[in-house]
């Protein structure tokens, strides 16, 4: 049994999907949105009722998956009798995996026009997809596996993940305005350090019986590659050594790259009269915007490798035998060249590109503080880089009720997913704290962990002293974006 686990791993990452990845959905197009704003668009910078605001600390995790299930846990229980097992089914298997967080991340206003936002942020996507496999309860062998694959013959699957620090900047200014609409525009540029990244890919893995009768089928691999490649700072981590050692070594043995975001915001302003509000004194905003332009660069670990199938006399049996035992990484490489009809070590620098997508959002004004926003996103890299290397944002389509205020909000979140998951998620904004989640159903329900996520975020804002909408009492708004006073210094 113990065997049969190592090796449905092994035939988890040729032949099926596995896992898959900044996201604060419910305050995507909200005028609140401040220096968190600038991971959906850089151009919403601008238009803030704040002179400042700053991000002390946030954080997001979310997952998709249709491989396995986490039973007996969610976000309200303890994971005291927590089990996880593998869905049985034939079908294509997929997970996704996002995480970030937010470290100082700072929005200035320059002027009522113009405005500057800088932070810190770690992040990391990884994905998993391959072709149709099947997988019950009752398999034990990786024969027993083979045999129930014998139609979805070849197999082909990949794995990625990226995981990268950042350091960014962002501007933002109004392009364009005549009294009845505005357009923002802006751009982040960004400096990285790749931290971790590595991929696996099989393709076009074949096999045929190779014996016959009532006796019990026995399998021969017949074709197809394996390559894997991972970032070479792993092998820089040596049990000897303390853990701050360690670290210091693994951050020296990183790679710089550079990244960009570029948008546009275009605001329809209300033609009403409003005394108060004007932080919502426009119809309908739109935005534009492209995000992760760039890639994240690694050096490759010295047992990456990339192996051809194909070697006469490898069966189903020889392949349990010589995994059987395996328990490190060389073991692991050892076993591959044995059964392997070609290997070779894969050195140099690899890339990998990060989510790079088209983001069109859409905010409407319904009526006093209640608004729907509406949000599309398309992946590009995989577009334009079919054979490269590159991770993917998750996202296709989210429609968000929104009710709002300076200092609290509700928010409801639908979610589609590229893998038509629907997803209804909460979240609300209590003063200087934003809590959500993507997914209701992992508060309530002990076996839904898996697909969803939450987030949370610590924001400063200043008092009423330095909001950007502050004016004179005699100043009269006539409820369309109020150009204010240049804000203090601070």
């Amino acid at each position: 049994m113990r065997s049969f686990k190592l090796y449905f791993v092994f035939a988890g990452i040729l032949t099926c999907t596995i896992l898959k990845a900044q996201n604060y959905q419910a305050i995507n197009g909200s005028s609140y949105a401040g220096s968190l704003g600038v991971g959906n668009n850089p151009a919403t910078i601008v238009n803030v009722p704040y002179a400042w605001d700053i991000t002390l600390f946030s954080m997001q995790m979310k997952q998709a998956t249709n491989a396995i299930v986490v039973k007996n846990y969610s976000l309200l229980s303890t994971p005291t009798n927590v089990k996880v097992a593998v869905q049985p089914g034939e079908k294509n298997w997929f997970a996704y995996g996002t995480q970030d967080i937010h470290l100082f991340n700072t929005r200035i206003n320059l002027s009522s026009k113009s405005a500057i936002a800088f932070g810190a942020n770690i992040r990391n996507y990884f994905y998993v997809t391959g072709s149709k496999a099947k997988y019950l309860d009752s398999t034990k062998t990786l024969g027993e596996f083979l045999t129930l694959n014998t139609g979805n013959i070849p197999l082909s699957a990949q794995a990625i993940n990226s995981g990268w620090g950042e350091f960014y900047a962002s501007y933002a200014r109004t392009v364009y305005e005549d009294g009845n609409k505005v357009v923002n525009a802006g751009i982040t540029l960004k400096v990285n350090r790749g931290l971790a990244g590595g991929y696996g890919k099989a393709q076009n893995l074949t096999y045929v019986r190779s014996n016959t009768g009532n006796e019990k089928p026995l399998y021969s691999l017949t074709g197809g590659t394996l390559e894997y490649g991972y970032s070479s700072n792993f092998d820089s981590i040596d049990s000897n050594k303390t853990a701050s050692a360690n670290s210091a070594v693994f951050l020296k043995r990183t790679n710089g790259s550079f990244s960009a975001d570029i948008g546009f915001e275009y605001t329809l302003l209300t033609d009403e009269d409003k005394e108060l509000g004007g932080d919502y004194a426009y119809d309908t905003k739109i935005g534009v915007s492209v995000m992760d332009i760039g890639r994240s660069k690694y050096h490759y670990g010295i047992r990456s490798r990339t192996a051809v199938a194909g070697k006469a006399g490898i069966t189903d049996t020889v392949i349990e035998n010589k995994f059987k035992y395996t328990n490190s990484f060389d073991e692991f490489n050892d076993s591959l060249a044995s059964i392997a009809n070609g290997i070779s070590q894969i050195q140099g620098n690899f890339n990998i590109y990060q989510p790079t997508r088209l983001m069109i959002n859409v905010d409407q004004h319904i009526t006093d503080n209640f608004f729907i926003n509406a949000e599309l996103t398309i992946p590009l890299a995989g577009l334009a880089l079919k054979n490269s290397h590159y991770v993917e944002e998750m996202n296709l389509l989210a429609i968000t009720p929104r009710w709002e205020i300076k200092s609290f909000g509700a928010y409801l979140p639908v979610l589609i997913n590229n893998q038509k998951q629907v997803w209804v998620g909460g979240a609300f904004k209590a003063g200087p704290i934003l809590m959500g989640t993507h997914n209701l159903a992992n508060l309530f329900s002990n076996n839904k962990i898996q697909n969803g996520g939450f987030y949370i975020a610590l924001t400063i804002r200043p008092g009423k002293l330095y909001d950007k909408e502050s004016h004179r009492p005699s100043e009269k708004r006539s409820g369309r974006f109020t150009r204010s006073v240049e804000c203090p210094k601070l």
